[in-house]
């Protein structure tokens, strides 16, 4: 008992001391545990149980897993920003679009990085996609495939949301339980419609949430600020109501 509690002040000190390698290496342990005992059984399980208007549902809302309009929006955001600030009379005015074009750029690079980093393990690792558990009984890796059917692992429908979703955590966090229940909302549609096993999406999820902590790190030690700020945001601070 003494040595398995000196086992986990140890495993509790490393994880506060390093959350971000912590983490990736318990969701790893988990997408190991969810391969032999989880993925499979609970997708022939949702399979065979999920209802026709249940599953039509999830369907309709998995499309906000698309990176593409995340990428288009925050790349017309950067363009108009840059180019408010460059062409602004009042160095107010220049100082506010820059920083906020700024937050944009961070948005960009977290979405762009992480998603790059998914296509590339998608083709290295070649998980077959649960269709073909369903139809030909098969499970396991052909590494080294660009087949849709041969790149479940990870989700790239759950590394684009949560990326999405956690730059936008960080830029601008008045809503930010709305951003994480979106973005969970989503992965789980990934699952519901059997595109994806559990695994697929926490990966993808921890991806994202990875790389926009790293590129918020990166500014944060660069010296920049990207959360805005607004008025309406503004609080009060005890004793200035005067």
């Amino acid at each position: 008992m003494i040595r398995l509690r000196q086992a986990l002040a140890i495993l509790l000190s490393l994880t506060r001391t390093w959350p971000l390698s912590a983490s990736f290496v318990y969701v790893l342990i988990f997408c190991v545990f969810s391969y032999l005992f989880i993925d499979r059984p609970l997708a022939l399980a949702i399979k065979g149980a999920i209802r026709p208007e249940t599953e039509n549902f999830f369907k309709s809302i998995t499309v906000l897993g698309d990176a593409t309009g995340y990428l288009v929006v925050a790349a017309v955001a950067l363009l108009i920003l840059r180019t408010l600030a460059h062409s602004s009379l009042k160095t107010t005015h220049f100082q506010r679009y820059r920083a906020w074009g700024r937050s944009a750029l961070y948005a960009l690079l977290v979405m762009a990085s992480s998603g790059i980093l998914v296509n590339l393990l998608k083709f290295l690792i070649g998980r077959i996609r649960p269709r073909h558990l369903f139809e030909e009984g098969l499970y396991g890796f052909k590494p080294f495939n660009t087949d849709w059917g041969m790149n479940s692992f990870p989700s790239g429908h759950s590394q684009a949301i949560f990326a999405a979703m956690m730059a936008l955590y960080f830029i601008y966090p008045r809503y930010d339980a709305a951003y994480l229940a979106l973005a969970f909302l989503i992965a789980l549609s990934r699952v519901m419609i059997t595109v994806h096993y559990l695994s697929d999406t926490v990966m993808g999820a921890w991806l994202a949430v990875a790389a926009a902590v790293l590129w918020r790190r990166y500014y944060s030690a660069k010296g920049h600020d990207i959360q805005i700020r607004l008025k309406r945001d503004a609080r009060l601070i005890p004793g200035d109501e005067g």
